[in-house]
């Protein structure tokens, strides 16, 4: 009974994975490397969907690793990640034209993508009450998600598999690897190869990240004056408590008065203005108003151009369910945890030996780098993690440019700059950021 049991279940995941074959991609053609897109059914959570993509690597499938990749928000799609950052096919910034990324990440690892949390993207939110979620809903359910690709494709069991991402990723990241860590431990016949994460950009710990970071960036960045300054120090501001005091309160809108025309994703970027695009390009607040609308300042008209054609729908097998317009980010009700973060799964997981890698563009005012150097002194200072090797430049292969810095800890976990770009870093920086990944699956330093 148990081995027909057992051809019936390969049977169905073989013809799920079969359907979800895209047998060519929109202004692109066949590729030299499959390309998968379809739905992962969430266990017991009244009609959850995660919509995944996933292309197999361009060097070994067979041999080489399984990376997830999840965009953050909460609750923007990773198709950015995809069509933008580290895919085969991205859009130049400015151009509704896909080409070829010479710096995929998929040519060193078999690439993964989630839209979540269910309702993000193409994903299927089911019953109406899914729209309230949270952190630690949104981890479960993409570990459920996880365990439904794999008996998908069952030849990946044994492979390696690493999750990454970034900006809310970093609660999504290592809250995702922490679940896996517990599935683990409780079900060692049904393991996941899991050796370790990445994350960039990424939110950790709210006491230090984000909006209590970015007082001091500012300053550091010459964006506002002594006078403004002296009041926030006079008064003991912090980016969390500043609308307790009506001088704090002041001072941070002078801030942000004079970071409305800043690329708050990169200070040194232009900002990518409404009419750039036309009327399909509508821009909100980070974290905060309404989120089913493009992101402030960059550039994502070409995306959601592409996703919502009807011949790009019907290749990657979308949902009739779903009529309404593909949106780079959906407003979901979502709950941030603001006192856990994910600064809480660091100790564990650096404890249980998965490799891990936090790195950060260095003009990024959204997640500041300085609010991730501040966490990560205190983990590496609560773990006991001597330095193995010491703050230090890192290059480009035959570059004597300072592509960033870079430090590792015991424990295999790492921090990494990289210089010169923001929040998007992988993405505006494509040479350095695939360097960066492929020593990070090497396990080898900068």
């Amino acid at each position: 009974m148990k081995v027909v049991l057992l051809i019936a279940l390969v049977a169905v995941c073989y013809a799920a994975k079969s359907e979800d074959l895209v047998k060519s991609l929109p202004e692109i053609g066949a590729t030299s490397f499959k390309i998968y897109s379809g739905y992962l059914p969430i266990p017991d959570s009244n009609g959850k969907q995660i919509h995944y993509v996933f292309t197999e690597s361009q060097n070994d499938p067979k041999s080489d690793p399984v990376v997830l990749w999840l965009n953050g928000g909460p609750g923007c799609s990773s198709m950015d990640g995809l069509f933008y950052e580290n895919g085969p096919y991205v859009f130049p910034e400015g151009s509704a034209k896909l080409r070829e990324n010479e710096y995929a990440w998929n040519k060193l690892a078999n690439m993964l993508y989630f839209e979540a949390p269910a309702g993000v993207g193409y994903s299927i939110l089911g019953n109406p009450s899914n729209n309230s979620t949270d952190d630690n809903i949104t981890a479960i359910n993409n570990k459920d998600a996880l365990l439904a690709w794999f008996s998908y494709f069952p030849e990946y069991n044994s492979s390696d598999f690493y999750i990454s991402g970034e900006s809310y990723g970093g609660i999504y990241v290592p809250t995702l690897a922490y679940r896996v860590h517990l599935h683990n431990q409780y079900n060692p016949d049904q393991k996941v190869n899991l050796k370790g994460f990445l994350v960039g950009n990424g939110v950790a710990d709210w006491n230090v990240d984000v909006m209590s970071a970015r007082p001091d960036f500012y300053w550091s960045h010459t964006i506002y004056s002594y006078d403004t300054r002296d009041i926030w120090e006079e008064y003991n501001c912090t980016g969390l408590t500043y609308e307790d005091h009506p001088k704090c309160n002041e001072a941070h809108n002078t801030m942000d008065k004079l970071m409305e025309d800043v690329n708050l994703y990169d200070i040194y970027r232009d900002c990518v203005h409404q009419n750039s695009f036309g009327s399909k390009a509508k821009y909100t607040n980070w974290l905060g108003g309404n989120l089913k609308v493009s992101i402030p300042c960059v550039d994502d008209y070409g995306l959601t151009d592409y996703m919502n054609r009807e011949d790009v729908r019907e290749a990657f097998h979308i949902s009739n369910s779903i009529t309404y317009d593909w949106e780079v980010c959906t407003n979901l009700n979502y709950t941030i945890d603001y006192k856990l973060g994910s600064y809480y799964t660091y100790p564990i997981l650096v404890n249980a030996g998965y490799r891990i890698l936090i790195y950060s563009g260095d003009t990024d005012a959204a997640v500041p780098i300085n609010g991730s150097k501040k966490w990560i002194k205190k983990l590496v200072d609560a773990q006991n993690m001597s330095i193995t090797n010491p703050w230090r430049e890192w290059n480009l292969d035959n570059d004597y440019q300072v592509a960033g810095f870079t430090i590792n800890y015991e424990k295999d976990f790492s921090f990494t700059s990289i210089r010169g770009t923001g929040h998007m870093s992988i993405q505006w920086k494509r040479p350095e950021g695939y360097k960066m990944f492929k020593y990070f699956l090497a396990g080898k330093k900068l």
